[in-house]
């Protein structure tokens, strides 16, 4: 009987190998940064969004209940409010972009990221 040895090969891994594709992965997220963020905005707005219509939901009981169901209205039009400002906030480059100012606002960008830069390169030296 012959024995079948079950060979396995492990593959070396380089430092350096690991490195250059850890960086690789970190370009990609750096260049899908704003989409990613945007896209989990508008996701927590609307949650926020969902959460406050289905607060309000529950009916009265009661007629003494009354105060309580005020307090969870107030609640509940304070989480949509805040679903619909995150949605705003995650968006606010495609509304302006649609809007007069963005000229206005391009403009203010291209200066801030001059000043990041010179701020990253007197940090380095």
């Amino acid at each position: 009987m012959k024995n079948n040895i079950l060979k396995i090969e492990f593959k070396k891994y380089n430092l350096e190998d690991m490195i250059i594709e850890f960086k690789k992965t970190r370009k990609i997220l750096y260049d899908k940064r704003d989409d990613m963020i945007s896209y989990g905005g508008v996701f927590i707005g609307i949650l926020f969004l969902i959460s406050g219509v289905l607060y309000l939901n529950p009916p009265v009981k009661k007629v003494a209940d009354n105060v309580i169901f005020g307090e969870h209205a107030v609640m509940a039009a304070f989480l949509m409010i805040l679903g619909i400002l995150v949605i705003v906030a995650a968006l606010k480059e495609k509304i302006i972009s649609k809007t007069p100012l963005a000229s206005i606002y391009t403009e203010m960008k291209a200066v801030e990221t001059e000043k990041d830069k010179k701020d990253k390169k007197n940090n380095i030296e």
